[in-house]
């Protein structure tokens, strides 16, 4: 686990790091280019970059969810893919994932597809 603690997601009483869960998300499919992970009403969102066809862009949310349950023991709750470049970095190149997580409440993303597993 790597990470700052101000970073670290509760989700059911669990800590985890982004970092790490976004590591297993770029190890799912080539085609990620980026991604995020924030909690939104405690559940786990997951922000992908994809840059491949929109209509492949449904096969990666089996992918995604399944690796993330088998590494992390945890549910995806919402998948948001996006096109590159939607996930706000600063001039460090960190995410900033709490302007993502205002983008998504706010529906600003802008998303190619949407998964729900509430």
């Amino acid at each position: 686990m790597v990470g700052s603690l101000e970073e670290t997601l509760l989700i059911r009483g669990m800590r985890y790091h982004p970092i790490d869960i976004e590591n297993t998300v770029m190890r799912t499919h080539k085609r990620i280019c980026e991604c995020a992970c924030f909690t939104w009403t405690n559940l786990l969102v997951v922000v992908v970059e994809y840059d491949g066809l929109e209509q492949h862009s449904l096969d990666l949310v089996p992918l995604i969810t399944s690796a993330i349950l088998e590494e992390h023991y945890v549910i995806v709750g919402v998948l948001v893919i996006v096109d590159p470049g939607v996930v706000p970095v600063n001039s460090r190149g960190e995410k900033q994932r709490m302007h993502l997580r205002d983008g998504f409440v706010s529906d600003q993303l802008d998303p190619i597809f949407v998964a729900y597993n509430m």
